[in-house]
């Protein structure tokens, strides 16, 4: 299991996750968002990273233009919120996790019939699935017992299968032991719960990130 430190506004928050030994940083590009930056912005906290943390750029329903900027900027990986067109699939050569929440057994349904209509080799590109909550952002678990529920359905490794599991929404220090014990997913995607006032909280990231690998530990020696 690993951890994913989203959100990251400025250049001081790129030496937390590098003292903390996150695996991923991730960018939101959405105008919408409290937390959005600019390619500038990015590039300048990017520059102060550990090259073993992972770039991820988050959208939402990014058009192709959008993509390959965000390619060229030298991030990792693609994470898109909202649509996902098969344009972007065609055209990045990044791998993407999409990312969507499961508010109703319909919301899997519909995840299933999407991909089912992808052909192979774009279906591949698709390397990692975000669960979050309805709101992205906004620090509020979604409906856990429901996803518990669902993954007990075959037609889950449809969506799910071979790919990689991010949990999302609302995950802190308060419940993310609970969280990689009932799911054991592969990547803890983190926000608003290690921020303070004024961003990123140097101790909370710190605090959370070390409770992901002491239970990783743990769960590894059980």
């Amino acid at each position: 299991m690993q951890i994913k430190i989203c959100g990251l506004t400025k250049e001081t928050e790129a030496q937390y996750l590098n003292e903390a030994g996150a695996d991923y940083a991730g960018f939101v590009f959405y105008e919408k968002s409290k937390r959005n930056v600019t390619f500038a912005q990015a590039q300048q906290i990017m520059k102060r990273l550990d090259r073993c943390i992972q770039r991820v750029a988050v959208t939402v329903s990014p058009d192709v233009a959008l993509a390959k900027q965000i390619e060229e900027s030298g991030f990792d990986i693609l994470q898109v919120h909202g649509l996902l067109s098969r344009e972007v699939l065609e055209n990045t050569r990044l791998p993407v996790w999409y990312a969507f929440h499961i508010a109703k057994e319909a919301d899997l349904t519909e995840k299933q019939i999407f991909f089912k209509e992808l052909p192979k080799e774009l279906e591949v590109k698709i390397q990692g699935i975000v669960i979050d909550g309805a709101r992205s952002g906004s620090g509020i678990p979604f409906d856990w017992e429901l996803l518990r529920e669902l993954r007990k359905e075959p037609r889950f490794s449809d969506v799910f299968g071979g790919r990689k599991l991010i949990l999302a929404g609302g995950i802190g220090s308060d419940n993310v032991q609970q969280a990689m014990t009932l799911f054991a997913p592969d990547v803890i995607d983190v926000s608003s719960k290690v921020e303070g006032e004024n961003g990123k909280d140097e101790i909370k990231v710190l605090e959370i990130t070390r409770m992901v690998k002491n239970i990783r530990e743990d769960i590894r020696h059980e």
